[in-house]
């Protein structure tokens, strides 16, 4: 069995790592190392900030969670619920591995944010055997709440991030 393996990040562009063309989908155990919790280190592409620490969890049924610290809300931005979905391995022409993920999240009505969203995240990650990590981007498409998260066409706001991480392990 093929591991999920590569010496480090994919170079991609990060508002266009959810387009990036994959040679063909992978059996989900060629990227069975990956399952896990990962505790990540989030930075915004536009500003080169960290902006938070989450936690990235990738199921062996081939489902998706995320967790953020700023659940709770920023500065231009409702709170917002934990993500959950679906994620997927698949390779490149050169044969690299990724895994692939769609989360939805939904922002909670507030006096201050009236107008409730759905977002989408897809997420394109390599998992690094040395390090035992995964790293990646990840973008965020914005919609009303009665709107399609699917149809990136019709996506409001869009934020991109990079991530690294390290597995939370048993202690």
């Amino acid at each position: 069995m093929r591991g999920c393996v590569t010496s480090g990040l994919l170079a991609v562009a990060v508002l266009g790592g959810a387009n990036t063309a994959f040679a063909a989908d992978e059996p989900l155990s060629a990227c069975f190392d990956a399952v896990g919790t990962f505790l990540t280190t989030n930075t915004d592409v536009e500003t080169k900030e960290v902006t938070s620490r989450g936690l990235i969890s990738l199921t062996n049924g081939g489902y998706f969670f995320r967790t953020d610290s700023n659940e709770g809300g920023i500065e231009g931005y409702a709170p917002f619920t934990e993500t959950r979905g679906a994620w997927r391995c698949v390779s490149e022409d050169s044969g690299e591995l990724h895994v692939v993920a769609t989360g939805i999240d939904f922002s909670d009505k507030t006096p201050e944010y009236p107008d409730q969203t759905l977002a989408r995240i897809d997420f394109n990650a390599v998992y690094n055997e040395g390090s035992d990590s995964l790293s990646g981007d990840f973008t965020f498409y914005f919609v009303p709440i009665d709107g399609n998260p699917f149809d990136t066409a019709a996506s409001g706001k869009v934020r991109g991030f990079t991530f690294d991480s390290i597995r939370v392990t048993a202690q």
